[in-house]
């Protein structure tokens, strides 16, 4: 399994196959904390190979340093086939809505399949400057 794209962003939305994605970030602003963030998306682009087609667990989360969680992580799962191709695709859009934002700090979000963290990208909270 490759993993071809994992984001933060404005706007993510698979439809038939295709993964359009708006607005990358990696820095969330509030004018004062505590605060929440209205809505995020997560856009990841999965490629498994021929002998790995079936069943996946996903998870994704967003924890500090110490390991707290900044939201409830995800959990879910994806079915991959890909008849008659050697790779198969997977497109994946998750919709975050009112992420509490507790103060300045920089926190990781991550995502696993199968158990495996595949992917890990920071997100950094910022008060105004």
């Amino acid at each position: 399994m490759t993993l071809e794209l994992f984001a933060l962003c404005d706007f993510a939305q698979e439809e038939g196959g295709k993964l359009t994605v708006l607005g990358l970030f990696d820095t969330l602003c509030a004018r004062e904390f505590p605060a929440n963030h209205a809505l995020c998306c997560v856009a990841a682009r999965l490629r498994f190979s021929v002998y790995e087609l079936g069943n996946h667990d996903l998870r994704f989360s967003i924890r500090d340093a110490d390991g707290r969680e900044l939201i409830p992580p995800f959990e879910g799962s994806i079915t991959v086939d890909g008849i008659g191709i050697d790779s198969a695709a997977s497109n994946i859009a998750l919709r975050l809505t009112n992420i509490p934002l507790p103060g300045e700090g920089r926190w990781r979000a991550s995502l696993a399949v199968d158990g495996n963290e595949v992917g890990q990208i920071p997100l950094y909270i910022r008060g105004p400057r």
